[in-house]
């Protein structure tokens, strides 16, 4: 398989929400200057409702950010202190999360990330437009219906966690994060479609163009 032929379905360059890519003016060009990708995830210090509410997420603090570096298939790990080098990693790939835009990217610009100079490309968003779906699509509900997993925790667990010292159930819980972000997108790129689980019980299909 190879990165390359990814193709952007063409509801992602309408959403709001969209950062530039650089120079770029054809969807295509973002995987050709990125044959490797970097699924990422990060976990925080602090609640939304402590700094102010969600317009704050700046200053949320990171506990723990985990990646999958699609070069080398490897997870990574990474505490507050070495967020400079997940740094100029993410400046060498395409990165790709589930509203990674509106929250993981946000709470790392406190550290010097700046998403307008990365190349983004948001599952979330790209699935709510393509659904039809303006409400927040949450990543559990694509991850049950589509892969038959489930997250292990949630953010107010993980929070909790950090309070208590305890790094490795972070870790253990952005890592399955991670990997259940990645196989949503492996999945979408090889069969096309991916599914969410509704409210009323009922599954939608929803078509997307990632390969």
């Amino acid at each position: 398989m190879s990165e390359r032929h990814i193709r952007l379905g063409s509801s992602y360059w309408l959403h709001d929400s969209t950062v530039p890519f650089s120079e770029d003016i054809q969807p295509g060009s973002i995987f050709l200057k990125n044959p490797h990708y970097l699924v990422l995830d990060i976990e925080t210090q602090k609640l939304a409702q402590e700094v102010g509410g969600w317009g704050h997420t700046d200053k949320l603090g990171v506990s723990v950010a985990c990646a999958y570096d699609s070069k080398t298939s490897s997870f990574l790990t990474y505490r507050e202190e070495d967020l400079p080098a997940l740094n100029k990693l993410c400046k060498e790939r395409l990165i790709v999360g589930y509203n990674v835009l509106k929250f993981d990217l946000k709470v790392l610009s406190a550290y010097g990330f700046d998403s307008r100079k990365l190349d983004v490309f948001d599952l979330m968003l790209d699935i709510e437009q393509a659904s039809g779906n303006r409400r927040y699509v949450k990543l559990d509900n694509v991850a049950k219906a589509t892969l038959g997993s489930i997250k292990i925790a949630d953010g107010l667990q993980a929070v909790e966690w950090y309070r208590q010292g305890n790094f490795e159930k972070i870790i253990e819980y952005c890592l399955k994060d991670v990997e259940i972000t990645r196989d949503v997108f492996l999945h979408g790129m090889k069969n096309g479609f991916v599914n969410i689980s509704r409210v009323d019980g009922s599954v939608q299909k929803v078509t997307v163009q990632w390969n």
